[in-house]
């Protein structure tokens, strides 16, 4: 019996994980059109804002006590989960007198899409050969930025042929399907009994976190620049999907190219390629604010965010023991949200306090900070690794 090459691997458990995903990204705008239209647009925020909580509160779940018992479950279990949870949220759009149930479907939902991420990335570490495994955790930052992109493509035509009614049909349908795709899963290594939990205070949350600031900041400030600094509100929406588009195309760049370069450290290449990313802030802070200049850097910006992603989750596998691996996706995976919404507070804050064109200098600085800690990191383990 031959084994199966690792790209016909990947190919497989991509399926189910697009499954899972495209979900995933569809959420937090279909609630807002689904609950919005049909009860209240601010009801629908707190929806959410309740999604999103679920996936912080993750941060707490899988390091303490309480991660040992949720790290048991398997992978089809979870998802499952996420499907009856999901379709909660169908019920509770459809059938006026169940609105309620909304808000505790999606805080379940944020929580076990965030355990479902980690755990999906754990079955493709087990089933990958350790060699092909940061090549492929690449090329998978690439696939997460697709779903992504081609989530609000979909919302908008849904909307259009349809209505915003019964919208979360299709990603509870999608949820439901994901666990029906999964192939049998590889065993792990057993749980030790006392399974040490993972370390909340460990550099890899704290920097995962800022990255997701930095990047969420960008994010939250594209529209308010675009309609102050170069009067063109409609620009907003394409800057963000010219960001998707670079964040693919540097992804499949550096998945094919850079990953065979073996000369530089992984946490050497995050640092080059944060360096990189402040280079754009810069810019943008300092440069002339037309549609062109600006669209021109956020795709540059975008093509060092997917590599980011990749090397940071591959960063994880090197952190923690194997059976700690699903956990550890998840807090990559939490610890970014955690950031994200980090930034939408800051950025509420700093509107009113400094000129939108400073911000980018700040996250500029934080963006080099969080490179110069990677590199301080790099340069402790290669002294700790070597021969006395």
């Amino acid at each position: 019996m031959s084994i199966p090459s690792d790209r016909s691997t990947y190919l497989r458990w991509l399926l189910p994980a697009s499954s899972f995903r495209l979900p995933v990204a569809l959420l937090p705008l279909v609630i807002e059109y689904a609950i919005g239209s049909g009860a209240n647009f601010r009801f629908a925020s707190l929806v959410v804002g309740a999604l999103g909580m679920g996936e912080l509160s993750v941060v707490g779940i899988v390091a303490t006590p309480l991660g040992v018992h949720v790290g048991r479950l398997r992978t089809r279990s979870t998802l499952t989960l996420l499907a009856l949870a999901d379709i909660a949220l169908v019920l509770a759009s459809l059938i006026h007198p169940l609105l309620w149930v909304s808000l505790p479907g999606a805080l379940l939902s944020g929580v076990l899409t965030a355990l479902g991420s980690g755990q999906l990335r754990q079955l493709l570490t087990l089933r990958l050969q350790s060699q092909s495994l940061q090549r492929y955790l690449s090329w998978d930052a690439v696939a997460l930025e697709f779903a992504y992109l081609l989530a609000p493509l979909l919302v908008s035509l849904q909307v259009v042929l349809v209505g915003s009614h019964g919208l979360l049909i299709t990603p509870a349908i999608l949820a439901i399907t994901t666990p029906l795709l999964l192939g049998e899963s590889p065993r792990a290594a057993p749980t030790p009994k006392e399974a040490p939990r993972l370390n909340l205070r460990s550099w890899l949350w704290v920097l995962s976190a800022a990255e997701g600031m930095v990047e969420g900041m960008v994010v939250v400030s594209i529209v308010p620049i675009c309609t102050d600094l170069i009067h063109q509100p409609p620009f907003g929406a394409i800057s963000m999907a010219l960001l998707s588009v670079g964040s693919i195309l540097g992804g499949t760049l550096y998945a094919h190219l850079g990953t065979r370069s073996i000369g530089i450290r992984p946490l050497r290449r995050i640092a080059l390629l944060l360096i990189g990313l402040s280079g754009c802030l810069i810019a943008s802070a300092l440069g002339d604010h037309r549609e062109l200049f600006l669209g021109g850097l956020l795709f540059v910006f975008g093509g060092f965010i997917a590599p980011i992603n990749g090397l940071r989750s591959y960063a994880a596998t090197h952190q923690f023991a194997a059976h700690l691996h699903g956990a550890a996706f998840s807090m990559v995976y939490a610890s970014y949200s955690v950031g994200s919404v980090g930034a939408a507070f800051t950025f509420a804050v700093l509107d009113q306090t400094i000129p939108i064109t400073d911000l980018p200098v700040i996250a500029a600085i934080v963006v080099i900070g969080i490179a110069l800690a990677y590199l301080s990191l790099d340069q402790r383990r290669t002294a700790s690794s070597a021969p006395h």
